[in-house]
């Protein structure tokens, strides 16, 4: 494993309390360990005592790679701690194809942005200007709260996901290119939920029969995503794979 590790690399390395994950950068690399800058996620910073135990993740354009690794040095800077970080133990190694498509199944609501103009809401494509609303909370309880007074969304269910779209199960046909909204609730922990709202593009449809009743796979891909949001899908499919694993 030593060998996939770059000097500048990006790490996540999970907190198992929190169900996050934290960014950091490989410093420098050493036969048998590698030195780690500050772990920080949202202005919040990882503290990981001496010979703690941390399983980190690797991304490359072929594979993502998860191991577990021990905290051996840590040494004080003006900018913050540097950690020494032992040999990677445990290494899973997973394909990866573009994005990671990790199985996940979750009921969600979508409105075909159209028929908001149609009732009189503008959609938040055409209402905002900035990408950086979408990460907005409130902005997305405010918007929400109107659109669901105004227009009746159809419920869907996740058959996997990814950081750049997914693929649901839902009871209509829907047209390639057609341009949703969907809302989707993450359960990241047992009492923590995160919700998603996102912007969609209808990229295939699948008739299907199960029992009897006719159903429809769809494959969506996100569009207009920040990589704020992208980050939190990934962080959180990151937490779905290393449970299976």
């Amino acid at each position: 494993m030593m060998e996939q590790l770059r000097v500048e690399d990006q790490l996540q390395i999970l907190n198992e309390q929190e169900q996050e994950y934290y960014m950091t950068r490989i410093r420098d690399i050493g036969k048998d360990s590698f030195t780690v800058y500050k772990p920080e996620s949202g202005g919040k910073t990882l503290n990981m005592p001496e010979q703690s135990s941390w399983q980190f993740c690797l991304l490359r354009d072929d594979a993502v790679y998860f191991f577990t690794s021990r905290i051996i040095d840590i040494k004080q800077e003006s900018g913050g701690n540097i950690y020494g970080v032992s040999k990677p133990e445990s290494v899973h190694r997973q394909q990866r194809r573009g994005h990671v498509r990790v199985p996940c199944h979750h009921n969600l609501v979508y409105w075909n942005w159209e028929e908001t103009n149609v009732n009189g809401l503008p959609s938040p494509i055409m209402a905002t200007r900035s990408s950086e609303l979408w990460e907005d909370p409130q902005w997305i309880e405010d918007y929400l709260e109107k659109l669901e007074k105004t227009v009746v969304g159809k419920n869907a269910f996740t058959l996997d996901m990814s950081g750049g779209g997914l693929r649901m199960v839902t009871l209509e046909p829907l047209e390639r290119h057609d341009r949703l909204l969907v809302k989707i609730v993450l359960e990241t922990q047992k009492t923590k939920q995160q919700l998603l709202f996102l912007e969609a593009k209808v990229v295939r449809v699948v008739p299907l029969n199960i029992g009897g009743w006719k159903r429809y796979r769809v494959g969506l891909n996100f569009i207009n995503l920040t990589e704020k949001v992208q980050e939190k899908i990934i962080s959180y499919l990151f937490t779905v794979m290393r449970k299976k694993i």
